[in-house]
């Protein structure tokens, strides 16, 4: 029997996230004609606020559905049974991840947690303030 894994990677941005869920995570081709190349079953709520050229356009007020994109996306790979499949956001507090570990538990995928505490730089140029207020509600993620 195929062992299947939800990998959960968190940290504060510019962290590592991305960059490490999609080494972990299965990939698949996508001819698709502005997308093209290898895609990755790794998910982001960032991935809300890229498009097809790779700019990054950012609106707080667009979170719920980015995060609900992000679950969506998730739980489809899930359903079709991809192998690896990694959700790399900031997850600072246990309930931002409870609808993966319900999806995990619901779909009999193997839960890993990872915690990137590196410093690659701030991509998305999140202001500070927003970064030391995710430092400040975080909290260990225990499963």
């Amino acid at each position: 029997m195929m062992s299947k894994t939800l990998y959960i990677i968190r940290g504060l941005p510019g962290s590592g996230k991305s960059t490490l869920g999609e080494k972990l995570a299965d990939s698949y081709m996508d001819y698709h004609p502005e997308l093209g190349g290898t895609q990755h079953y790794s998910h982001a709520a960032d991935d809300w606020f890229t498009d097809a050229q790779g700019n990054y356009n950012f609106d707080p007020e667009q979170l719920p559905q980015a995060h609900a994109d992000c679950i969506e996306r998730t739980a489809k790979a899930m359903a079709f049974g991809v192998e690896n499949v990694a959700v790399c956001n900031t997850f600072s507090q246990r309930w931002e991840a409870e609808p993966y570990l319900t999806l995990a538990k619901k779909l009999d995928y193997q839960v890993v947690i990872i915690e990137c505490q590196n410093n690659f730089g701030n991509i998305h140029e999140v202001p500070q303030q927003s970064i030391d207020n995710m430092k400040s509600r975080w909290e260990p993620l225990i499963i």
